[in-house]
Protein backbone atom coordinates (compact mmCIF):
# COMPACT_ATOMS: atom_id res chain seq x y z
CA UNK A 1 0.00 0.00 0.00
CA UNK A 2 1.59 3.18 -0.99
CA UNK A 3 1.91 5.98 1.35
CA UNK A 4 -0.49 8.88 0.22
CA UNK A 5 0.82 12.60 -1.10
CA UNK A 6 0.76 14.71 2.31
CA UNK A 7 1.69 17.80 0.00
CA UNK A 8 3.12 19.06 -3.21
CA UNK A 9 6.98 18.12 -3.72
CA UNK A 10 8.84 22.00 -2.88
CA UNK A 11 11.02 20.94 -5.87
CA UNK A 12 8.26 20.25 -8.29
CA UNK A 13 6.53 23.39 -7.18
CA UNK A 14 9.61 25.51 -7.56
CA UNK A 15 11.21 23.83 -10.38
CA UNK A 16 8.35 24.30 -13.01
CA UNK A 17 7.53 27.71 -12.10
CA UNK A 18 8.94 28.59 -15.13
CA UNK A 19 5.61 27.31 -16.81
CA UNK A 20 3.05 29.64 -14.84
CA UNK A 21 3.31 32.47 -17.97
CA UNK A 22 1.76 29.33 -20.15
CA UNK A 23 -0.79 27.75 -17.78
CA UNK A 24 -3.69 29.70 -15.19
CA UNK A 25 -3.17 29.19 -11.15
CA UNK A 26 -5.38 26.09 -11.44
CA UNK A 27 -3.72 24.27 -14.27
CA UNK A 28 -0.23 24.74 -12.78
CA UNK A 29 -1.77 23.36 -9.34
CA UNK A 30 -3.15 20.07 -11.30
CA UNK A 31 0.32 20.08 -12.92
CA UNK A 32 2.15 19.76 -9.83
CA UNK A 33 -0.14 17.17 -8.86
CA UNK A 34 0.36 14.79 -11.26
CA UNK A 35 4.21 15.61 -11.16
CA UNK A 36 4.45 14.67 -7.55
CA UNK A 37 1.80 11.89 -7.65
CA UNK A 38 4.09 10.04 -10.23
CA UNK A 39 7.94 11.16 -8.26
CA UNK A 40 6.09 9.93 -5.13
CA UNK A 41 5.23 6.56 -7.05
CA UNK A 42 1.99 6.48 -8.54
CA UNK A 43 1.24 4.93 -11.72
CA UNK A 44 0.37 7.46 -14.75
CA UNK A 45 -3.00 6.59 -14.26
CA UNK A 46 -5.31 9.18 -13.57
CA UNK A 47 -7.22 7.09 -11.30
CA UNK A 48 -3.92 5.93 -9.36
CA UNK A 49 -3.04 9.61 -8.87
CA UNK A 50 -6.48 10.60 -7.57
CA UNK A 51 -6.08 7.88 -4.92
CA UNK A 52 -2.96 8.91 -4.02
CA UNK A 53 -4.06 12.63 -3.26
CA UNK A 54 -7.07 10.92 -1.51
CA UNK A 55 -9.60 12.22 -3.95
CA UNK A 56 -8.89 15.83 -4.16
CA UNK A 57 -9.01 15.99 -7.61
CA UNK A 58 -11.81 13.55 -9.92
CA UNK A 59 -10.74 11.50 -12.73
CA UNK A 60 -12.40 13.55 -15.27
CA UNK A 61 -10.98 16.65 -14.19
CA UNK A 62 -7.63 15.34 -14.35
CA UNK A 63 -8.36 14.41 -18.28
CA UNK A 64 -9.92 17.37 -18.99
CA UNK A 65 -6.90 19.04 -18.24
CA UNK A 66 -4.67 16.96 -20.57
CA UNK A 67 -7.03 16.48 -23.36
CA UNK A 68 -9.15 19.53 -23.19
CA UNK A 69 -7.81 22.33 -21.34
CA UNK A 70 -6.91 25.40 -23.27
CA UNK A 71 -2.69 25.84 -23.64
CA UNK A 72 -0.30 25.48 -25.48
CA UNK A 73 2.84 22.33 -25.27
CA UNK A 74 4.62 24.07 -27.95
CA UNK A 75 5.28 27.58 -26.11
CA UNK A 76 5.65 25.61 -22.62
CA UNK A 77 8.35 23.55 -24.83
CA UNK A 78 9.96 27.04 -24.93
CA UNK A 79 9.75 28.15 -21.78
CA UNK A 80 11.46 25.07 -20.81
CA UNK A 81 14.37 25.94 -23.51
CA UNK A 82 14.45 29.65 -22.17
CA UNK A 83 15.00 28.15 -18.20
CA UNK A 84 17.57 25.58 -19.34
CA UNK A 85 19.56 28.40 -20.93
CA UNK A 86 18.78 30.38 -17.76
CA UNK A 87 20.07 27.87 -15.27
CA UNK A 88 23.05 26.31 -17.28
CA UNK A 89 25.20 28.07 -18.87
CA UNK A 90 26.01 25.86 -21.25
CA UNK A 91 29.31 25.53 -23.00
CA UNK A 92 29.87 22.81 -26.13
CA UNK A 93 29.05 19.27 -24.83
CA UNK A 94 26.94 16.53 -26.57
CA UNK A 95 23.22 16.01 -28.47
CA UNK A 96 22.36 12.26 -27.97
CA UNK A 97 19.10 10.52 -30.04
CA UNK A 98 17.58 7.95 -29.76
CA UNK A 99 14.36 6.41 -29.88
CA UNK A 100 12.15 4.44 -27.81
CA UNK A 101 8.42 2.43 -27.47
CA UNK A 102 5.83 3.36 -25.36
CA UNK A 103 4.26 -0.72 -25.57
CA UNK A 104 0.52 -0.78 -25.25
CA UNK A 105 -1.76 -4.25 -24.99
CA UNK A 106 -5.11 -3.01 -24.03
CA UNK A 107 -7.90 -1.55 -26.06
CA UNK A 108 -4.76 0.07 -28.18
CA UNK A 109 -6.75 1.81 -31.26
CA UNK A 110 -8.42 4.45 -28.76
CA UNK A 111 -5.13 5.68 -27.68
CA UNK A 112 -3.44 8.55 -29.75
CA UNK A 113 -0.65 7.56 -31.79
CA UNK A 114 -0.82 4.29 -31.56
CA UNK A 115 0.88 1.61 -34.51
CA UNK A 116 1.47 -1.65 -35.54
CA UNK A 117 5.41 -1.06 -35.33
CA UNK A 118 8.24 -3.84 -35.87
CA UNK A 119 10.70 -3.63 -31.97
CA UNK A 120 13.99 -4.61 -32.76
CA UNK A 121 14.71 -5.66 -29.04
CA UNK A 122 11.87 -8.08 -29.05
CA UNK A 123 12.25 -9.31 -32.75
CA UNK A 124 8.28 -8.79 -32.89
CA UNK A 125 5.45 -6.66 -34.37
CA UNK A 126 3.92 -4.61 -31.21
CA UNK A 127 1.35 -1.52 -30.81
CA UNK A 128 3.16 0.67 -29.34
CA UNK A 129 4.08 4.86 -30.29
CA UNK A 130 7.15 5.35 -31.23
CA UNK A 131 9.35 8.43 -29.58
CA UNK A 132 12.16 9.82 -30.78
CA UNK A 133 14.13 11.80 -28.29
CA UNK A 134 16.96 14.47 -28.34
CA UNK A 135 18.74 14.50 -24.71
CA UNK A 136 22.12 16.83 -23.78
CA UNK A 137 24.69 15.96 -21.50
CA UNK A 138 28.11 17.99 -20.51
CA UNK A 139 29.33 14.47 -19.98
CA UNK A 140 29.54 15.11 -15.98
CA UNK A 141 27.09 16.39 -14.37
CA UNK A 142 24.77 18.53 -16.41
CA UNK A 143 21.94 16.36 -17.98
CA UNK A 144 18.51 16.76 -19.43
CA UNK A 145 15.85 16.19 -21.98
CA UNK A 146 15.77 18.66 -24.93
CA UNK A 147 12.22 17.93 -26.90
CA UNK A 148 10.97 14.93 -28.16
CA UNK A 149 9.20 13.86 -31.26
CA UNK A 150 6.06 10.97 -32.28
CA UNK A 151 7.30 9.08 -35.41
CA UNK A 152 3.70 8.68 -37.84
CA UNK A 153 3.54 6.21 -40.11
CA UNK A 154 3.08 6.23 -43.50
CA UNK A 155 -0.56 4.77 -43.38
CA UNK A 156 -3.25 4.08 -40.47
CA UNK A 157 -6.83 4.27 -40.34
CA UNK A 158 -6.67 4.82 -36.25
CA UNK A 159 -10.33 6.34 -35.15
CA UNK A 160 -8.65 9.24 -32.81
CA UNK A 161 -7.36 10.48 -36.45
CA UNK A 162 -10.95 11.50 -37.03
CA UNK A 163 -9.84 12.34 -40.59
CA UNK A 164 -6.72 14.40 -39.50
CA UNK A 165 -3.88 13.85 -42.01
CA UNK A 166 -0.13 12.97 -40.53
CA UNK A 167 2.60 13.45 -42.79
CA UNK A 168 5.19 10.52 -42.12
CA UNK A 169 8.77 12.37 -41.59
CA UNK A 170 11.62 9.68 -41.41
CA UNK A 171 12.84 9.32 -37.87
CA UNK A 172 16.50 10.73 -38.78
CA UNK A 173 14.72 14.00 -40.46
CA UNK A 174 12.62 14.19 -36.75
CA UNK A 175 16.11 14.43 -35.44
CA UNK A 176 17.68 16.59 -37.57
CA UNK A 177 14.24 19.00 -36.76
CA UNK A 178 14.98 18.60 -33.21
CA UNK A 179 18.28 19.71 -33.52
CA UNK A 180 17.51 22.90 -34.80
CA UNK A 181 14.92 23.60 -32.76
CA UNK A 182 17.31 23.11 -29.70
CA UNK A 183 19.80 25.69 -32.00
CA UNK A 184 17.45 28.02 -32.79
CA UNK A 185 16.40 28.51 -28.91
CA UNK A 186 19.71 29.11 -27.70
CA UNK A 187 21.39 25.52 -27.36
CA UNK A 188 25.42 25.68 -27.93
CA UNK A 189 26.53 23.36 -30.54
CA UNK A 190 27.30 20.16 -29.29
CA UNK A 191 29.35 16.49 -30.95
CA UNK A 192 26.27 14.68 -32.14
CA UNK A 193 26.01 10.92 -30.73
CA UNK A 194 23.74 8.32 -32.07
CA UNK A 195 23.24 4.38 -32.73
CA UNK A 196 23.13 2.86 -36.22
CA UNK A 197 19.71 3.71 -37.28
CA UNK A 198 20.92 7.38 -37.65
CA UNK A 199 24.41 6.39 -38.63
CA UNK A 200 23.07 7.05 -42.80
CA UNK A 201 24.68 9.23 -45.63
CA UNK A 202 21.53 11.63 -45.53
CA UNK A 203 21.66 12.19 -41.72
CA UNK A 204 25.02 12.82 -42.22
CA UNK A 205 24.29 15.75 -44.60
CA UNK A 206 22.23 17.34 -42.35
CA UNK A 207 24.55 17.43 -39.46
CA UNK A 208 27.33 19.00 -42.46
CA UNK A 209 24.26 21.51 -42.96
CA UNK A 210 23.80 22.49 -39.45
CA UNK A 211 27.74 22.29 -38.92
CA UNK A 212 27.12 20.04 -35.99
CA UNK A 213 30.59 17.52 -35.41
CA UNK A 214 29.11 13.50 -34.94
CA UNK A 215 30.53 10.36 -33.95
CA UNK A 216 27.99 7.69 -35.04
CA UNK A 217 27.54 3.79 -34.91
CA UNK A 218 27.57 2.60 -38.40
CA UNK A 219 26.07 -0.91 -39.55
CA UNK A 220 28.86 -3.21 -40.36
CA UNK A 221 27.59 -3.98 -44.25
CA UNK A 222 29.33 -0.15 -45.44
CA UNK A 223 31.16 -0.52 -48.05
CA UNK A 224 34.84 1.42 -47.81
CA UNK A 225 36.58 2.97 -51.16
CA UNK A 226 40.07 1.36 -51.49
CA UNK A 227 42.43 3.06 -54.16
CA UNK A 228 42.45 -0.02 -57.04
CA UNK A 229 46.00 -1.70 -57.45
CA UNK A 230 45.49 -1.52 -61.47
CA UNK A 231 44.23 1.71 -63.62
CA UNK A 232 40.59 1.18 -64.14
CA UNK A 233 39.29 1.68 -67.92
CA UNK A 234 35.92 2.12 -69.76
CA UNK A 235 34.91 0.32 -72.17
CA UNK A 236 36.09 2.33 -74.64
CA UNK A 237 40.33 2.36 -73.30
CA UNK A 238 39.67 5.31 -71.41
CA UNK A 239 40.50 6.21 -67.95
CA UNK A 240 37.63 5.85 -65.71
CA UNK A 241 36.09 7.79 -63.19
CA UNK A 242 36.03 6.34 -59.95
CA UNK A 243 39.58 4.96 -59.79
CA UNK A 244 38.79 2.52 -56.44
CA UNK A 245 37.42 -0.68 -55.60
CA UNK A 246 34.55 -1.12 -52.69
CA UNK A 247 35.66 -3.55 -49.65
CA UNK A 248 33.66 -4.20 -46.56
CA UNK A 249 34.52 -2.70 -43.09
CA UNK A 250 35.76 -6.37 -41.93
CA UNK A 251 37.58 -7.18 -44.91
CA UNK A 252 39.14 -3.85 -44.65
CA UNK A 253 40.16 -4.15 -40.95
CA UNK A 254 41.55 -7.29 -41.32
CA UNK A 255 43.94 -5.70 -43.42
CA UNK A 256 45.07 -3.38 -40.13
CA UNK A 257 48.25 -4.62 -38.37
CA UNK A 258 48.02 -2.38 -35.07
CA UNK A 259 45.25 -3.07 -32.44
CA UNK A 260 45.19 -0.33 -29.05
CA UNK A 261 43.71 -1.93 -26.16
CA UNK A 262 41.59 0.25 -24.32
CA UNK A 263 39.88 -0.37 -20.35
CA UNK A 264 40.68 0.14 -17.16
CA UNK A 265 44.02 0.82 -15.49
CA UNK A 266 44.97 -1.36 -12.50
CA UNK A 267 44.64 -0.22 -8.84
CA UNK A 268 47.03 -0.62 -6.29
CA UNK A 269 44.78 -0.07 -3.43
CA UNK A 270 42.34 -1.77 -4.05
CA UNK A 271 44.07 -4.86 -5.82
CA UNK A 272 42.59 -4.51 -9.09
CA UNK A 273 44.60 -5.91 -12.08
CA UNK A 274 44.19 -4.30 -15.51
CA UNK A 275 41.14 -4.61 -17.59
CA UNK A 276 41.10 -4.58 -21.07
CA UNK A 277 37.60 -3.52 -22.46
CA UNK A 278 38.10 -2.87 -26.15
CA UNK A 279 40.55 -4.33 -28.72
CA UNK A 280 40.06 -1.22 -31.63
CA UNK A 281 41.63 -0.77 -34.80
CA UNK A 282 41.22 2.73 -36.80
CA UNK A 283 41.45 3.84 -40.16
CA UNK A 284 40.58 7.24 -42.35
CA UNK A 285 38.85 6.35 -45.46
CA UNK A 286 35.83 7.41 -47.80
CA UNK A 287 32.78 5.57 -47.27
CA UNK A 288 30.40 4.35 -50.58
CA UNK A 289 27.23 5.59 -49.16
CA UNK A 290 28.24 8.35 -46.69
CA UNK A 291 30.21 11.27 -48.62
CA UNK A 292 32.79 12.79 -47.05
CA UNK A 293 36.52 11.37 -45.19
CA UNK A 294 35.97 9.94 -41.61
CA UNK A 295 38.16 8.13 -39.09
CA UNK A 296 35.94 4.69 -38.31
CA UNK A 297 36.84 2.40 -35.50
CA UNK A 298 36.60 -1.39 -35.06
CA UNK A 299 35.78 -1.76 -31.85
CA UNK A 300 35.70 -5.85 -30.25
CA UNK A 301 34.39 -6.58 -26.55
CA UNK A 302 36.54 -9.26 -26.06
CA UNK A 303 33.73 -10.45 -23.15
CA UNK A 304 30.56 -10.54 -25.39
CA UNK A 305 32.86 -11.27 -28.83
CA UNK A 306 30.68 -8.67 -30.63
CA UNK A 307 32.11 -5.54 -32.84
CA UNK A 308 31.29 -2.00 -33.33
CA UNK A 309 31.47 0.26 -36.18
CA UNK A 310 32.26 4.12 -34.73
CA UNK A 311 32.12 6.98 -37.87
CA UNK A 312 33.58 10.28 -36.68
CA UNK A 313 34.28 13.50 -38.86
CA UNK A 314 37.42 14.25 -36.40
CA UNK A 315 40.25 13.05 -38.28
CA UNK A 316 42.62 13.97 -35.32
CA UNK A 317 41.02 12.07 -32.82
CA UNK A 318 42.47 8.39 -32.00
CA UNK A 319 40.31 5.80 -30.89
CA UNK A 320 40.35 6.21 -27.59
CA UNK A 321 39.25 9.19 -27.34
CA UNK A 322 36.43 8.15 -30.00
CA UNK A 323 35.04 5.33 -28.43
CA UNK A 324 35.18 7.56 -24.58
CA UNK A 325 33.18 10.39 -26.24
CA UNK A 326 30.68 7.67 -28.03
CA UNK A 327 30.20 6.47 -24.35
CA UNK A 328 28.23 9.27 -23.14
CA UNK A 329 25.34 8.44 -25.83
CA UNK A 330 24.56 5.79 -21.84
CA UNK A 331 22.48 8.56 -20.25
CA UNK A 332 20.19 8.64 -22.69
CA UNK A 333 19.17 4.85 -22.02
CA UNK A 334 19.17 6.10 -18.43
CA UNK A 335 16.77 8.56 -19.03
CA UNK A 336 14.45 5.93 -20.81
CA UNK A 337 14.97 3.94 -18.05
CA UNK A 338 14.02 6.10 -15.24
CA UNK A 339 11.17 7.76 -17.60
CA UNK A 340 9.74 3.78 -17.44
CA UNK A 341 10.48 2.59 -14.21
CA UNK A 342 10.34 5.91 -11.51
CA UNK A 343 7.38 7.80 -13.69
CA UNK A 344 6.01 5.18 -15.61
CA UNK A 345 6.37 6.62 -19.26
CA UNK A 346 4.66 3.63 -20.63
CA UNK A 347 1.87 3.45 -18.31
CA UNK A 348 0.10 6.50 -19.90
CA UNK A 349 -2.90 5.80 -21.89
CA UNK A 350 -4.21 8.90 -23.26
CA UNK A 351 -6.44 9.67 -25.96
CA UNK A 352 -5.63 12.54 -27.44
CA UNK A 353 -2.34 14.19 -28.79
CA UNK A 354 -2.06 17.28 -27.04
CA UNK A 355 -2.65 15.00 -23.73
CA UNK A 356 0.19 12.08 -24.79
CA UNK A 357 2.44 15.03 -25.54
CA UNK A 358 1.93 16.91 -22.27
CA UNK A 359 2.38 13.44 -20.72
CA UNK A 360 5.94 12.78 -22.25
CA UNK A 361 6.89 16.61 -21.90
CA UNK A 362 5.80 16.16 -17.94
CA UNK A 363 7.68 12.75 -17.88
CA UNK A 364 11.12 15.32 -19.58
CA UNK A 365 10.70 17.54 -16.87
CA UNK A 366 10.42 15.97 -14.08
CA UNK A 367 13.90 14.35 -15.21
CA UNK A 368 15.67 17.62 -15.82
CA UNK A 369 14.44 18.75 -12.25
CA UNK A 370 15.51 15.51 -10.59
CA UNK A 371 18.91 15.90 -12.45
CA UNK A 372 18.79 19.57 -10.88
CA UNK A 373 18.38 18.28 -7.53
CA UNK A 374 21.32 16.21 -8.19
CA UNK A 375 23.53 18.62 -9.40
CA UNK A 376 22.37 21.43 -6.19
CA UNK A 377 23.38 18.56 -4.26
CA UNK A 378 26.49 17.62 -5.85
CA UNK A 379 28.14 21.51 -5.84
CA UNK A 380 26.09 22.22 -2.03
CA UNK A 381 28.81 24.82 0.00
CA UNK A 382 31.30 25.03 -3.19
CA UNK A 383 32.75 21.94 -2.52
CA UNK A 384 32.53 19.06 -5.65
CA UNK A 385 30.86 15.78 -4.43
CA UNK A 386 29.84 12.56 -5.78
CA UNK A 387 26.86 12.59 -7.00
CA UNK A 388 23.99 10.16 -6.64
CA UNK A 389 21.83 8.00 -8.72
CA UNK A 390 18.39 9.47 -9.75
CA UNK A 391 16.67 6.88 -7.99
CA UNK A 392 18.32 7.93 -5.05
CA UNK A 393 16.73 11.45 -5.33
CA UNK A 394 13.58 10.01 -5.67
CA UNK A 395 13.67 8.13 -2.61
CA UNK A 396 14.62 10.78 -0.63
CA UNK A 397 11.82 12.88 -2.37
CA UNK A 398 9.79 9.67 -0.99
CA UNK A 399 11.15 9.85 2.57
CA UNK A 400 10.33 13.59 2.57
CA UNK A 401 6.76 12.62 1.77
CA UNK A 402 6.77 9.64 4.60
CA UNK A 403 7.56 12.92 6.92
CA UNK A 404 4.72 14.75 5.63
CA UNK A 405 2.50 12.41 6.24
CA UNK A 406 3.31 11.36 9.75
CA UNK A 407 3.08 15.28 10.70
CA UNK A 408 0.00 15.60 9.00
CA UNK A 409 -1.58 11.96 10.47
CA UNK A 410 -0.60 13.35 14.08
CA UNK A 411 -2.36 16.97 13.73
CA UNK A 412 -5.14 16.21 10.92
CA UNK A 413 -7.46 14.33 12.08
CA UNK A 414 -9.65 15.02 8.70
CA UNK A 415 -6.50 13.56 6.83
CA UNK A 416 -6.74 9.83 8.30
CA UNK A 417 -10.12 9.68 8.30
CA UNK A 418 -10.36 10.54 4.39
CA UNK A 419 -7.52 7.74 3.77
CA UNK A 420 -9.21 5.33 5.19
CA UNK A 421 -12.50 6.04 3.46
CA UNK A 422 -10.94 6.22 0.33
CA UNK A 423 -9.34 2.80 1.02
CA UNK A 424 -12.59 1.20 1.95
CA UNK A 425 -13.92 2.21 -1.29
CA UNK A 426 -11.61 -0.11 -2.75
CA UNK A 427 -12.17 -3.18 -0.48
CA UNK A 428 -15.32 -4.97 -1.73
CA UNK A 429 -15.70 -5.98 -5.66
CA UNK A 430 -18.37 -8.07 -6.13
CA UNK A 431 -18.76 -10.99 -8.88
CA UNK A 432 -20.34 -10.94 -11.89
CA UNK A 433 -23.43 -13.27 -11.52
CA UNK A 434 -22.97 -16.35 -13.39
CA UNK A 435 -25.52 -16.57 -15.68
CA UNK A 436 -27.86 -19.82 -16.57
CA UNK A 437 -27.11 -21.35 -19.97
CA UNK A 438 -30.17 -22.95 -21.75
CA UNK A 439 -31.66 -23.54 -24.55
CA UNK A 440 -32.92 -20.92 -26.90
CA UNK A 441 -34.07 -22.58 -30.39
CA UNK A 442 -33.58 -26.06 -31.73
CA UNK A 443 -32.58 -26.51 -35.47
CA UNK A 444 -32.61 -29.84 -37.52
CA UNK A 445 -28.97 -30.58 -38.46
CA UNK A 446 -29.59 -29.64 -42.27
CA UNK A 447 -29.76 -26.25 -40.85
CA UNK A 448 -26.99 -26.29 -39.02
CA UNK A 449 -25.10 -27.77 -42.63
CA UNK A 450 -26.62 -24.50 -44.26
CA UNK A 451 -25.57 -22.22 -41.77
CA UNK A 452 -21.88 -23.54 -41.73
Amino acid sequence: MKVPCAKHLPFIVTGLEFLKPALTNIQFYNLTLVGTALVLGAKFSLSEINRMWLEEKCVSTLSHFFSHAKFSTYEMEQLYALQVMHLYKLKGGYFIIDDTMKHHTNYCKWIHGVFVLFDHALKTNLKCICIVVLYYSDGMSIKLPITHRIYYKDTDNMPWQCGKKYVCTSKYMLAVEMLQWALDNGFPKCIVLADSWFGTGPFVEELKRLKLSYVLEIKRDYKVRVPCKEPKLTPKGRLAKNQYDLKGLPVVFRTILDVVRCGFAADKETGKKKKVLYSTRIITARLNSIAGKHRIVESIDPAKQTTKYLLTDQLTWEATKIITVYSYRWVIEEFFRNAKQLTDMEGATIRSEQGVTLALCLVSWIDFLLHLENNKLGTAGGLSRESLTIPSIVRQAQYDNLEAFVDRVQHDENFLKKWFEVEKKRLGRKRKKTKLLINLEESTEQQIDLAA
